[in-house]
């Protein structure tokens, strides 16, 4: 009776450590629902995403209360807030000002160019704690015809065992020339896509955005929403109920002209070079991701 009482001491201790951090982001200047929100949780892996409408919420122990919490969105600016203030609260997020460029219409002689090109296997990666994972393309000569982003295509693995209907959704960056990661947002349209159970590619076409290569290249990125919709399994050694997150995307090996210094991860609510590009046997891969341009 003695180690009962203990037991169930321990395990109500245990459990009142937990606590259900929800809450709800929305445009600071309209109050509608900011969707598919990035929430990291900043010196940690643990993170989710915003719903359709604008809620989320994440299981985690008491002490994730006192973080910090990295907030990033498309067309919205960087919020960093302290969980216990974000938690059953509404937050406001301030929302980008942008403006149009210029459009020069020209007389055009059709032609495209394909750059890294999926030719070989893919394989899963499938990183803890990730939320984007970017490839670079260079400006380079195969681009001297063909300056403008027709279309975008993203391979997964066939040996994913998981595999569901899901969403995931494109980001494309501009390079900063100082750390050589991703900068800003080019694409300044949400984007997401949903793919089929046991679909192994997806191309997006986004020739209707003009979008001009630019000259020191450009970063196309897969971000990953951690939302209800694309849980499939939960982590057996996690104590804080946190699940898997489906799709998985793919990367290959590549020549040397396309292997564009391998990953780059959004990890922690920060752009980083995949620690992977540090492995020699995986020096010769990349994202399984192609870039088309055209004139």
């Amino acid at each position: 009776m003695k180690y009962l009482l203990f037991f169930l001491l321990i395990s109500t201790q245990l459990f009142s450590q937990k606590v259900n951090i929800t809450g709800k982001l929305v445009d600071k200047e309209t109050n509608e629902p900011v969707v598919y929100a990035n929430i990291s949780f900043l010196n940690s892996k643990k993170g989710i995403s915003s719903n359709e409408d604008g809620t989320f919420s994440i299981n985690l122990d008491k002490k994730y209360l006192e973080n910090q919490v990295h907030i990033s969105c498309l067309n919205f600016k960087d919020t960093v807030v302290y969980a216990k203030n974000l938690q059953n609260n509404i937050l406001k997020l301030e929302p980008k000002a942008f403006t149009l460029d210029e459009i020069t219409l020209t007389k055009r002689i059709e032609q495209s160019v394909v750059l890294g090109e999926v030719k070989n296997k893919v394989e899963g990666v499938h990183t803890s704690g990730m939320r984007m994972l970017a490839k670079y393309f260079p400006n380079d000569k195969r681009v001297k015809c063909c300056n403008f982003l027709e279309a975008i295509e993203i391979h997964f693995s066939k040996r994913n065992v998981h595999q569901k209907k899901s969403k995931f959704r494109i980001r494309i960056f501009s390079k900063d020339d100082k750390t050589g990661l991703p900068k800003e947002d080019i694409l300044n349209v949400n984007l997401p896509v949903e793919i089929e159970d046991g679909q192994e590619k997806v191309t997006i076409d986004i020739s209707n955005f003009n979008i001009e290569m630019p000259e020191n290249g450009i970063f196309i990125a897969f971000e990953k929403l951690l939302i209800p919709f694309n849980a499939y399994g939960k982590k057996e050694i996690d104590t804080e109920n946190e699940f898997f997150y489906s799709p998985i995307i793919g990367y290959t090996k590549y020549n040397k002209k396309d292997r564009n210094s391998n990953m780059y991860m959004f990890v922690k609510g920060k752009w980083q070079l995949s620690p992977l590009s540090k492995v020699k046997i995986m020096r010769k891969y990349a994202p399984a991701i192609a870039l088309k341009l055209t004139n």
